[in-house]
């Protein structure tokens, strides 16, 4: 497992998270910082879920499994991967 390309990779994702729900917030008055603060926990606790999922079906975290979460986040939001 590579803790360093998970972090980086989790950033990212959290970025896209964050940007993806910005424009939400505003309409329904939330304050900017507040939706940027709960789409990035929310972003957080989604990698940290499959990465968990992912350790407990085998006791190890691959690079396989590891490219498998995140694709599967852009498969689930086909918007978070458009530039």
């Amino acid at each position: 497992m590579n803790v360093r390309a998970i972090s980086k990779r989790t950033v990212a994702y959290v970025v896209l998270k964050v940007s993806a729900t910005l424009g939400g917030g505003f309409v329904v008055g939330v304050e900017v910082w507040q939706a940027a603060a709960v789409a990035a926990f929310v972003g957080i606790m989604e990698v940290a879920e499959e990465v968990s999922r992912a350790y407990v079906s085998d006791g190890d975290i691959s690079d396989d499994d590891v490219n498998t979460i995140f694709n599967g986040f852009l498969d689930e939001d086909p918007e978070l991967g458009k530039k």
